[in-house]
Formats: structure tokens, C-alpha cells, sequence
């Protein structure tokens, strides 16, 4: 799985094999690979561009997943106190409901 840190690591990398084809541009004049160097570039910018935007939604997909795990991580605690809340009160009935019953049995 990917992680937001190793998108980073692939852009840095696309972005410096850009800018090594932009300074091949600049050395290479007249000659009739130029063109051909006009081409890669073209296709590694559109590829660049590509993967950005998958890198920002990896990014985003990754916050959206680790938000969704605090968010469970927090109804779990909830849902154990409420369940801690009800087995105290179940306790607190029982210890009434025994009461009751010793009082009854006493009063026959």
C-alpha cells in the first residue's frame, strides 16, 4: 500500500526527470532530436500531471480512512461505557429485586 510519504517520493522523481529533459532541451539545438525530446517531454508532463492528481486523491483517501478509524475507535469506547452503564444498572436492580424477594419471603 502506498503511502503519502512514497507519492512524494514519485513526484520528486517525475519532477526531476522533467527538469532533466527541459535541460536537455536547452544543450540540444538544431539538431533533429529535439523534437523527439519535445515529445517525451510532452507525454512525462501529462504523466506527471496524471499522477499528482492520484497522489492527492491517495492523500485524501488516506486521511479520509485514518479520520474513519478515530471516528470508530471513539464509538467503540461509547458503546462500551453505555454497555458498563447498563450491566451496573442490571446489578443495581438485581440487589433491589433480591431485596424484595428476601422481604417478601420474611413477611409470609
Amino acid at each position: 500500500m502506498y503511502t503519502s510519504q512514497s507519492h512524494k517520493l514519485n513526484y520528486e522523481l517525475y519532477k526531476m526527470l522533467a527538469m532533466k529533459i527541459d535541460e536537455l532541451y536547452s544543450t540540444v539545438s538544431g539538431t533533429e532530436d529535439i523534437d523527439e525530446l519535445r515529445s517525451k517531454n510532452k507525454i512525462l508532463r501529462s504523466r506527471l500531471a496524471v499522477f499528482k492528481d492520484a497522489s492527492a486523491k491517495a492523500d485524501y483517501t488516506i486521511s479520509m480512512a485514518e479520520t474513519l478509524q478515530k471516528l470508530s475507535v471513539k464509538a467503540q469506547k461509547q458503546a462500551e461505557l453505555k454497555l458498563k452503564v447498563y450491566e451496573d444498572m442490571a446489578h443495581v436492580k438485581h440487589k433491589e429485586l433480591t431485596e424484595a424477594l428476601s422481604e417478601l419471603s420474611k413477611a409470609k
